[in-house]
């Protein structure tokens, strides 16, 4: 088995563990330049386009934090009135991206959560 499908086996692993968290309706890892590398995403979403965004919105994050002298943030939490999206750094190269539904306990859940990145940042 080559290097590239073991580590396509390994991030396929790591987001069946994120959809089978209460409270997860789709993930996604993607690199810090927004490139999606595997999804657990509804058809009806552009996951390309979602990866991208994503992938701005913690870089957003980011400069503004290190604008305010702040060290880099781990994760960011976009929260609506229908559920919210989480993402997390997970590694040097990587994040992880998570749609969460509104009955989801976001605590727990950015626990959870901080483990499988820190697993995926660590392969």
């Amino acid at each position: 088995m080559s290097n590239i499908s073991l580590v396509k086996k390994q991030i396929a692993a790591h987001l069946d563990e994120c959809m089978a968290l209460d409270g997860v309706s789709g993930c996604a890892v993607v690199s810090r330049t927004g490139a999606l590398m595997e999804k657990r995403i509804e058809n009806c979403l552009s996951a390309p386009s979602f990866a991208a965004m994503s992938a701005t919105v913690i870089g957003s994050a980011e400069a503004a934090a290190s604008m305010l002298h702040f060290s880099r943030p781990a994760s960011v939490f976009v929260e609506g009135d229908d559920g919210g999206i989480i993402v997390l750094s997970a590694g040097k190269d990587n994040l992880i991206t998570v749609i969460i539904n509104k009955s989801a306990d976001i605590q727990s859940l950015k626990r959870e959560l901080a483990v499988i990145a820190n697993n995926i940042g660590e392969e």
